[in-house]
This record gives structure tokens, sequence and C-alpha cells, in this order.
């Protein structure tokens, strides 16, 4: 068992040997609990018991998304020029739906209207994609 100092019914911080003979007396007296050798720093003490804090799930990375840049550099230069020309009212309707990052969903949408009026290609939906 060791001695630990708590706070809050957290362990503020746990003693590695007696704590008379490692620390001045003043100090020494906050350290009057006996806590499991498993004990850290950090953990909680909650009526007497050893409480271990839950561990954080994993970050996860935000969806991906997609912007008219995107789309872009995935075209070919023929379809870029149908692109900044506004050659269609789909390429219009498609720069105003992706004038803010969509994610993956609404972006293929985008994209296969765009390949459904002959706009883009489904090669470059692959490239835009990958």
């Amino acid at each position: 068992m060791k001695f630990a100092w708590i706070e809050n019914e957290r362990i503020r911080d746990v003693a590695p040997n007696t704590p008379e003979d490692i620390y001045h007396p003043e100090v020494a007296v906050f350290y009057d609990t006996q806590v499991p050798d498993d004990a850290q720093n950090g953990d909680g003490w909650v009526n007497g018991q050893l409480v271990k804090p839950t561990p954080l799930p994993p970050m996860q990375n935000p969806p991906r998304t997609w912007k008219n840049a995107d789309i872009r550099a995935g075209l070919t230069l023929s379809e870029r020029v149908k692109w900044d020309n506004d050659t269609t009212p789909e390429i219009v309707t498609a720069k105003l739906e992706m004038s803010q990052p969509q994610e993956l969903s609404n972006t293929t949408e985008v994209l296969n209207l765009l390949v459904s009026t002959g706009s883009i290609s489904q090669t470059s939906v692959n490239k835009i994609l990958a």
C-alpha cells in the first residue's frame, strides 16, 4: 500500500515511500490516505475506493469534404474549359452547390449529375474522389 494526498475525491499525489521519510512534516501530513499500489496521480478516490479514469475514445478525423477547387483540380483540360466558362446549367448549379465544402454523399450527387450530362467523365469523378 502507498500513501496519497487526496483532494476533491481525486488523488493529487502518491508518495513513492513513507511520506515522513521524504517530505517535510508540514507536507507529509497531507499524505494521510492509504491507497492500492496501482493508484496513480489523477485517479479518483470515492468513498474509500480507487476509481480509474475511463479512457477517452480515440480521436476521429472529421469527414472529408470537397469544394469547387477540389473538383476543378480533378478535371481534364477540356472539362476545365467547360467548368470555367459555365458551359451548361448543370455546371452553374454544381458550382453553387459546391461553393461550401460538401461531404461525400452530396459531392457524389453533384458529380453524378455532371457525368450524366456529359460535362465531365467518370474517370474525372474517380480522380476527384480519390
